[in-house]
């Protein structure tokens, strides 16, 4: 351990020892015997509130690193950017703010990790279902539903709508793992009782409508997915129940924001 930290062992042990009589109990046990050394409970306790303190310092510096450069980081899925940012964009622009911020992209899994652990100031995120977390806090603005998608050459193009049962023998094109569709697309393939044959995974919709219109699949995204409708029919769903896309604004709840931040938040309400 006095390695590990660049330390002589006395002060490893000096350490350690201030620990145990700050809270009062033994952290450490020493099996002399076997020459190890094995944490207490009570070790094992304070072991689980230090990872907290430690990532809240992590978060700190990152956002205090963001302070510093006068950078506002807004997190943005691929599909809700394409719909939602040319509009935000635009009044930034005439705000004088655009060119303070700095666009992440990811699927929204990744994105609400990223805010949790300071790397992103405010995101927008797509769920299913309405968001609540502990350390965040989560404004839902907007609620669309999913649909498929398929080449205008496909036998169902000719329809208006579908049940989700009958794509049962299809081939799917669809999103990487990091992005909430997978999670509306598990659940309704349950429910109707089978495992859909995915050919292909991307993160770029664009790509995957692509295919879509050569025949190569079908698609399942949420009816804001940005799509050529001359080559590529949008199919909406009759399943009962079926999951909606929700999008929101999400943020740290002990974050302070900056003027500038602030004023990026009252841009997504006044907008969103």
């Amino acid at each position: 351990m006095a390695e590990k930290f660049e330390v002589s062992q006395p002060t490893i042990t000096t350490a350690i020892k201030n620990l145990e009589k700050e809270f009062g109990t033994a952290l450490l046990v020493r099996d002399r015997i076997h020459n190890t050394v094995s944490p207490t409970p009570s070790g094992l306790q304070l072991a689980e509130h230090a990872k907290v303190v430690l990532h809240e310092i992590e978060v700190a510096h990152q956002e205090i690193n963001n302070l510093t450069q006068n950078k506002i980081v807004l997190g943005l899925p691929p599909i809700i950017e394409n719909y939602y940012f040319p509009k935000i964009g635009s009044k930034l622009a005439k705000e004088g703010l655009l060119s303070n911020v700095h666009t992440v992209e990811g699927g929204s899994i990744a994105l609400r990790n990223a805010v949790r652990d300071g790397n992103v100031d405010l995101t927008l995120l797509g769920s299913i279902e309405p968001l609540a977390y502990q350390n965040l806090i989560a404004e839902e603005f907007d609620r669309q539903p999913f649909c498929v998608y398929v080449s205008k050459s496909h036998p169902l193009a000719n329809r208006k709508r579908i049940y989700f049962n009958e794509l049962r023998h299809d081939a799917f094109v669809f999103l990487d793992s990091n992005f909430v569709h997978n999670t509306a697309f598990n659940k309704l393939s349950r429910r109707n009782h089978f495992r859909p044959n995915i050919v292909f995974k991307s993160n770029d919709t664009h790509i995957l409508m692509k295919l879509i219109s050569e025949n190569v699949g079908v698609g399942f995204f949420t009816k804001i997915v940005d799509h050529n409708e001359e080559e590529v029919t949008c199919l909406e769903l009759l399943d009962h129940e079926q999951p909606e896309f929700i999008t929101s604004i999400v943020y740290r709840i002990n974050y302070v924001l900056t003027p500038s931040q602030q004023q990026l938040l009252t841009i997504l309400h006044s907008i969103l």
